[in-house]
């Protein structure tokens, strides 16, 4: 039997070899660019806040709760989050966008909740409890007045509110208004929310409930079809709107508020958003005509007797224009802000109640 012996290059050469095809499978094993690990921290972080928030959060119309619905909207949000978060395979992109969208979900939820109005935003107050004195704390008191003879020279008088308490509530006719001297901080520049309770006597066109110089500052009415009617002077002109689709019937009480920021009209009914109209510019005017609100009746009713046909803001007090209110009318509100729906139902729910 022979030895068979191999030679020291030879060894040499085989070791060589293997230690090459070694370091070319390592090679292979490396060619892809190092993966980090995708971070799901901040996104489990704002989880944990958003679950917590929706958890505690109670729907409601009081201050402090949340707008009826908007807890399902913002589950919906921290659902499609928790996949995300849940998925093995998502990419860090794809986590980061979820942070950001969820964050946006916390923002919008926390504007649904019902914030207090604060009391500087309150102008005008009339609750008509007996008289027509400011209950806002800015004392613009307002004083009775006879209407125009051309409708009959009414005076307001007092009546029952909407609970049936006598002397709580003032019902106009003929003309008949309540007048409040004219204060620029009546005339917000910006934006402005009307709210009052009406009952309705008759269906008549320009059936004015409010007005700062009617088309030259705001004026809020009723027209034939029973429609709240709202109309502002803009820095891009005057803007009328109605509700559009409600109509309100007679002898019965209605919480109608009002609200106007340019870009937006919104018109409420007994809490509840009936009709918002977006394609309105401008902010509000000032008024060149220092002219007396009244509420009742367009205009003051000296002014039916001014021999002057024009003034500055192109009033033309000879013409037939102008119109009164006929029915009830109770807690008369100004708010030199646009009141949130939110707002708005609390206010409606508060007020609805003895």
């Amino acid at each position: 039997m022979k030895n068979v012996t191999t030679s020291t290059p030879v060894l040499r050469s085989l070791l060589m070899l293997c230690l090459l095809f070694t370091l070319f499978q390592a090679c292979k094993k490396d060619d892809g660019p190092d993966v980090a690990p995708v971070d799901k921290a901040a996104l489990r972080a704002r989880l944990d806040s958003a679950n917590t928030l929706h958890n505690n959060a109670v729907e409601g119309t009081a201050i402090g709760r949340y707008e009826v619905g908007s807890k399902a909207v913002f589950k919906t949000a921290i659902d499609a989050a928790t996949t995300v978060s849940n998925d093995n395979n998502a990419t860090q992109t794809a986590v980061n966008n979820a942070n950001v969208n969820l964050g946006q979900a916390i923002t919008t939820f926390r504007s649904k909740q019902v914030a207090e109005i604060a009391p500087d935003k309150l102008v005008l107050h009339m609750l008509f409890n007996g008289n027509a004195n400011d209950a806002s704390g800015k004392g613009f008191n307002g004083t009775l007045k006879t209407g125009g003879a051309q409708w009959g020279a009414g005076l307001p008088v007092l009546t029952a509110d909407r609970f049936g308490n006598a002397n709580q509530a003032y019902y106009f006719d003929k003309g008949g208004n309540i007048e409040i001297p004219y204060n620029s901080v009546l005339n917000p520049s910006k934006e402005i929310t009307i709210s009052m309770w009406i009952k309705r006597d008759t269906t008549r066109a320009s059936n004015y409930l409010l007005a700062l110089n009617r088309w030259n500052g705001y004026k809020i009415q009723l027209q034939e079809a029973n429609k709240v009617f709202f109309t502002v002077k803009t820095t891009t002109g005057a803007k009328d709107k109605d509700n559009e689709s409600v109509t309100l019937a007679r002898n019965k009480w209605y919480h109608i508020a009002t609200t106007y920021k340019s870009g937006e009209m919104n018109f409420y009914i007994d809490g509840t958003l009936v009709k918002s109209w977006t394609d309105v510019t401008g902010d509000l005017a000032p008024v060149k005509s220092t002219i007396n609100m009244t509420i009742g009746q367009d205009l003051p009713t000296s002014l039916y007797q001014n021999n002057e046909k024009d003034d500055a803001d192109g009033n033309n007090f000879n013409g037939p224009w102008g119109g009164y209110y006929t029915g009830a009318m109770d807690d008369v509100r100004i708010y030199n802000a646009v009141l949130t729906s939110t707002q708005i139902t609390s206010l409606y729910n508060a007020e609805k109640s003895q």
